[in-house]
């Protein structure tokens, strides 16, 4: 393995993950019946607007119609100007694209991710002049990952049609789906980091104890790139009963390291998925939790290793967040660190089923 020696003088990258956090409490409520997000609220990714002075919120939203899902990525601004830990946020509705149709979907997309530069947390990059916006897509009842691009986090944005990461074919590990992307620019390289959750629609020889878990996989693209060459999994599902990702593994939110290498927060739970045909549709049987995640590597694809406890768990959620209507599961953490690297908030959507809010907490950081 092989040590890095590319580091940041960023004071938002991180010495070690904070010991414990506080409750922050309910962050965004779902909207009203009929509304674009009246029944999923969350999957945030929030970075700084430069020409606004404000952090900008971008979430899954979801609302039902009849029977069906109809799913967009909208927005939120923070309500404080500058860049401190926002105090609220105030929504602006789903993000507005020049070619909608371009997805060639009839549920929608979602599970966005802003490209951010991996030094620089919180910081979105911007290649040729334009932001990228990467959002997962169903193709059918699959997904694919797509990207749009802009000249401002405002939008409106115009979707690449061609998907980015399509998914594989037969044993391949992405089989299935291909899900919940984050995407980081390496300036040092020229090239895109992307990761993306990988669902198996075959048996996995190589992770006997969760044959069909998800895995987290890598890709990488240049500017000017269609499609991302696929790197392969950077994680799969822990063999460690009782870990928090013995069952599958989901997304990936890297960050510096302040003395090299890279944390992350990644997904995950301690259910194997059964077989599809018993369970077509949910893939990350509950209860799901995040934690943090090491490697050394500078070119953060391998050397992963997983802490087994998760940031929270749904069994130790407190009588206030039991409450307020946490639990089930607790969905993909994202990181917004304070400019002076002093605290970290994190945000989660949980609750039942197609009933999810965001919540946060926040923790002190060490020096």
């Amino acid at each position: 393995m092989t040590m890095t020696t590319t580091t940041t003088s960023d004071p938002r990258a991180i010495t070690s993950p904070p010991t414990t956090m506080r409750r922050l409490g309910l962050i965004l409520e779902r909207g009203g019946e009929g509304s674009f997000d009246s029944h999923v609220l969350g999957d945030p990714c929030i970075v700084w607007d430069d020409e606004l002075d404000h952090y900008r919120m971008f979430y899954f939203a979801q609302r039902h119609v009849g029977d069906d899902e109809d799913n967009c990525v909208a927005e939120a601004l923070a309500t404080t100007a500058g860049n401190a830990l926002p105090a609220g946020w105030e929504k602006l509705g789903p993000v507005t694209y020049t070619n909608p149709e371009a997805f060639n979907t009839d549920w929608g997309t979602h599970k966005p991710w802003i490209l951010m530069d991996a030094f620089h947390p919180n910081h979105a990059a911007k290649i040729e002049g334009q932001y990228w916006l990467v959002s997962s897509t169903f193709q059918g009842k699959q997904k694919v990952i797509h990207v749009a691009r802009s000249e401002t986090l405002a939008g409106p944005w115009t979707i690449q049609e061609e998907p980015v990461i399509r998914r594989g074919h037969g044993g391949d590990i992405d089989a299935y789906h291909t899900d919940t992307p984050t995407a980081f620019w390496f300036a040092d390289r020229g090239e895109v980091l992307l990761f993306y959750m990988a669902y198996p629609a075959t048996p996995q020889p190589e992770q006997p104890h969760s044959p069909y878990g998800s895995n987290s996989c890598a890709a990488v693209m240049r500017p000017g790139d269609m499609v991302a060459t696929k790197l392969g999994p950077t994680v799969r599902p822990i063999a460690q009963p009782g870990h928090r990702s013995f069952g599958w593994v989901g997304g990936l939110h890297l960050l510096p390291a302040a003395d090299g290498g890279w944390w992350a927060i990644t997904g995950g739970g301690t259910t194997p998925p059964p077989p599809i045909e018993e369970s077509p549709n949910v893939r990350e049987p509950a209860p799901a939790a995040s934690g943090w995640a090491y490697t050394p590597e500078a070119w953060p694809v391998t050397g992963w290793s997983l802490e087994p406890a998760p940031i929270m768990s749904v069994d130790r959620l407190e009588p206030e967040a039991l409450a307020e209507g946490e639990g089930h599961n607790l969905w993909r953490h994202h990181a917004l660190i304070s400019p002076d690297g002093k605290q970290i908030a994190i945000y989660y959507n949980t609750g039942a089923y197609g009933q999810e809010r965001l919540f946060g907490r926040i923790g002190t950081l060490k020096p």
